[in-house]
């Protein structure tokens, strides 16, 4: 059809439907739902992922033609449009969720890194790839699915809060089924009663992507590899006429047919497909199938959903002509939707607060995080703050709440389930840098964490890393108190690492340094963006010349010294921070009356603070070290040199008592245009450098810093960002790096 014609097709369609809503407002008289002058009407919605926005449009279309709906049924999608809209929400109402929602945050679980508690922020630190194996004596475990469901429940239970005490879906604004799989026997589950959040997020659960969720002693996925179309459920309910709205899932071209998983999804679409045609072969002459034309709109395309809403109305309105005649009388229609807001309820107020943990924690970990609840009425936000606290903890699988009302009493549970692939950990990573001048070095790593070694959050963790700086680190973390507040640390370090001694930008020396440290720790975190620690350490240091003259330093000293820090961190993320501030101040003394061989003081200041718009980033970017006084002996020397460490200067090239630099990076994200062929993201950017390294402070001067900079390509990879990147330096210095890993 022109697109000429399509204009002139809406307007007229509801001119006739106008013009039958005037005769239904004299002939239709009952409307609520039960009444017995009209016939019942019945709401199919399907399943499509982000198709399934198209189910918003065409509510408003039957709100717009006073079209009262007394059963709804759906599956997946069509399962939260339809659970949303049967606990009484309009269509104006679900179109700014649906459309409006953050659907990228929705779809992940894992909480935003400004929400996780500060232990584990410090997660994220080195090169170590962010995702986490189960392991037990069986061997590696995996998580049931890549996501939880967490951001996408807490958000359904804030929206079906005025139905939240509701057991029976019979007894929700509107009459509702869900339409789940039983992924152990394959049975078709119909979800008509308990808390109406997890029965839409059972529905919509696909296999492999979302963990299953467990009702009762079911094990429920998607419902759309069973019944993508429930007609037959609605028509059980009691309805006598169907609309049926099928935004369904299109076959792929054979063009994308290239890939295993490309095939395995036209698979499922085709199983799926053909047990939904069963369904629509059921409707009979009175029903009304509607099918929106979203072209190529993916399931997948969560951004393209008011895309979706659009095309779901102009498809209803086609039918408008067909659909008028189930309108009722404006007053009817007034007063049914009156008894569907009548049944909703306000806030509770919460006389009890009870905590349901399935983990090895003890409760008042979890209870120490809830505030302000009990003898008031509900605070959603500050409980959603408080599950973000307790979710941020990263111990449990998922974090929730229900709200009881019974004899009187309204009682707020909130449940805390252990991580099935828990509470054991394995992560790993990998750093490689090359000048491509023949220096290169590497590093394997990884770690083996062990969570709720007790009912306070214990944690015992063993860091292994084999390559250029073989290392093994091995601590105990242990809070003292259930809020986490107050923590001691013990821990061991040993490492091997080399170091090349400079002369005029030629490489004279290597030396082979092994350090063993042992250290004690303790303090307190600042809720979840900062903490203090003071501790005592004892260190071993060795240092053995494995190239260049005899007569160069080398031996072994003993250091024993005291630290204190002060940490603050609320950047977004490590690798290619976009927001929020890492700053840390620190200080040590190592004293010859607590046995020392040397005595020196040390103190350093980190900053980086990232500014975004759009695709653009500036990162600011300070290092400062430095001894408290010159004639210091023994005291390691800082290093400067390597890649955005004034780039163009070999890594360790300059040496001093006193260091500083400071850095402007500057990323621009490209486009999929610009790199199609890739899903990772990819940025183009460059960094300017100024600093210097001194051996007395009297040196320092703005006069004598070094000036550096480089251009670079990043992508950033599930391993770590990889670099590509070209630097100069002052006096003609240049290199160019390859590097994999974390450079903060």
């Amino acid at each position: 059809m022109r697109q000429s014609q399509r204009r002139l097709l809406c307007p007229g369609l509801m001119l006739c439907a106008l013009l039958t809503l005037a005769a239904a407002d004299e002939a239709v008289t009952a409307a609520v739902p039960g009444g017995s002058e009209r016939p019942k009407i019945g709401l199919v919605l399907s399943g499509g992922g982000a198709r399934g926005a198209a189910h918003v449009g065409v509510l408003r279309v039957l709100e717009e033609l006073r079209i009262p709906i007394d059963f709804i049924a759906g599956t997946s999608m069509g399962a939260i449009v339809g659970g949303l809209y049967a606990s009484g929400m309009t269509a104006e109402g679900l179109g700014e969720v649906v459309g409006e929602a953050d659907w990228e945050r929705l779809l992940s679980d894992r909480p935003p890194r400004a929400q996780r508690s500060f232990r584990r922020k410090g997660d994220d630190v080195g090169f170590l790839v962010d995702f986490d194996l189960g392991v037990d004596e069986t061997g590696l475990l995996f998580p049931g699915g890549l996501v939880q469901g967490q951001n996408l429940e807490i958000e359904l239970k804030r929206r079906t809060l005025p139905v939240i005490t509701v057991d029976d879906f019979d007894d929700l604004p509107i009459p509702f089924r869900a339409i789940a799989t039983d992924i152990v026997s394959g049975e078709e589950i119909v979800l008509d009663s308990g808390d109406l959040a997890t029965a839409m997020r059972a529905s919509m659960s696909a296999p492999g992507i979302f963990k299953p969720v467990r009702i009762g002693d079911r094990l429920l996925v998607d419902g759309g590899i069973v019944n993508n179309v429930p007609i037959e459920v609605v028509r059980e309910m009691g309805a006598d006429i169907l609309i049926v709205v099928d935004v369904g899932f299109p076959l792929l071209p054979e063009s994308r047919l290239n890939s295993a998983l490309g095939i395995t999804k036209q698979m499922m679409t085709i199983l799926i497909n053909a047990r939904a045609k069963d369904q629509i072969d059921l409707l009979t002459q009175g029903d009304i199938l509607i099918s929106p034309d979203l072209g190529d709109l993916g399931s997948e395309e969560f951004q393209r959903m008011k895309e979706a809403q659009r095309l779901g109305g102009v498809k209803a309105m086609e039918f408008a002509e067909t659909l008028a005649q189930l309108s009722v009388s404006k007053q009817s229609y007034l007063a049914y939707r009156k008894s569907i807001e009548d049944m909703r309820q306000g806030l509770p107020r919460i006389d009890n607060v009870i905590v349901e943990n399935e983990s090895k924690l003890s409760p008042k970990v979890i209870a120490e995080r809830l505030t302000g609840q009990r003898e008031n009425l509900l605070d959603v936000d500050q409980l959603e703050s408080d599950i973000a606290d307790i979710y941020g903890l990263d111990t449990f699988e998922t974090v929730s709440y229900d709200i009881t009302d019974k004899s009187g009493e309204t009682t707020l549970a909130v449940s805390a389930g252990e991580k099935s692939w828990g509470p054991n950990y394995l992560r790993f990573g990998i750093n490689l840098e090359d000048d491509f001048e023949g220096e290169s070095n590497y590093n394997f790593a990884a770690r083996l964490t062990r969570t709720e070694i007790n009912e306070k959050g214990g944690e015992f963790r063993a860091d292994f890393q084999i390559g250029e700086t073989p290392r093994l680190f091995v601590e105990l973390y242990q809070p003292l108190d259930y809020a986490s507040r107050w923590f001691i640390n013990p821990q061991f370090i040993y490492q091997r690492e080399n170091s090349t001694l400079f002369q005029d930008g030629l490489r004279i020396a290597q030396f082979l340094s092994t350090s063993t440290t042992f250290s004690f720790e303790g303090g307190r975190q600042l809720g979840n963006w900062g903490e203090i620690r003071i501790g005592l350490s004892r260190s071993r240091v060795d240092d053995a010349l494995r190239v260049g003259q005899p007569g160069l330093v080398n031996g072994s000293i003993d250091i024993y010294g005291l630290s204190a820090g002060f940490s603050y961190d609320t950047i977004d993320r490590v690798a290619i921070p976009r927001s929020g501030i890492n700053l840390s101040l620190g200080w040590s003394s190592v004293r010859e009356n607590l046995g020392s061989d040397v005595a020196f003081e040390v103190a350093g200041l980190f900053f980086l603070k990232p500014q975004t718009w759009g695709d653009h980033t500036l990162l600011h970017w300070w290092d400062i070290e430095g001894t408290t006084r010159d004639e210091t002996a023994g005291v390691k020397p800082f290093s400067l040199g390597g890649l955005f460490n004034l780039s163009g200067y070999a890594a360790g090239e300059l040496l001093g008592k006193h260091s500083a630099i400071g850095r402007l990076l500057y990323y621009h994200r490209l486009g999929e245009q610009a790199m199609p062929v890739l899903s990772t993201p990819v940025y183009l950017g460059g960094s300017i450098e100024v600093g210097n390294v001194w051996q007395l402070r009297d040196e320092i001067s703005a006069e004598n810093t070094l000036f550096a900079g480089s251009i670079f390509l990043v992508f950033d990879t599930l391993l770590g960002p990889i670099y590509l990147a070209y630097a100069r330096a002052e006096e003609n210095h240049q290199s160019a790096y390859l590097f994999l890993g974390q450079t903060f």
